[in-house]
């Protein structure tokens, strides 16, 4: 598979490289300032974020990614779909569907199955 959504299979040697950086674990303050953070707003201006990370002692990127997560699962908890991917699905142009992809060879190999 080629395109902008195919991964590449990872090497051992990739993946020492470049090691994952631990999960943030927020202390309870940092929590409930950024759940009230959100409350008030769901997007934050970049002085709004700038701020946020100075006071909370944290990245701007681990905020940014926090406002993310949570806009991401209220909005998977509620089932909604955006009207325009509604739109794109019902025209068939829009689909995210997954399926399973066999390797390169093994199409391969059933293509030749279907040959013969």
């Amino acid at each position: 598979m080629i395109g902008p959504r195919a991964r590449r299979i990872r090497t051992k040697k990739d993946r020492k490289a470049e090691e994952k950086r631990p999960r943030t674990a927020f202390t309870s303050e940092q929590l409930a300032r950024l759940k009230s953070e959100f409350t008030e707003n769901r997007y934050l201006t970049e002085k709004r974020r700038q701020d946020l990370a100075r006071e909370l002692q944290l990245h701007e990127n681990q905020i940014k990614i926090w406002f993310q997560n949570k806009r991401a699962k209220i909005k998977k908890a509620s089932g909604q779909k955006n009207p325009l991917a509604l739109q794109l699905m019902a025209q068939g142009l829009y689909n995210h569907s997954t399926m399973a992809m066999d390797d390169d060879e093994d199409d391969d190999d059933e293509m030749m199955q279907h040959q013969e």
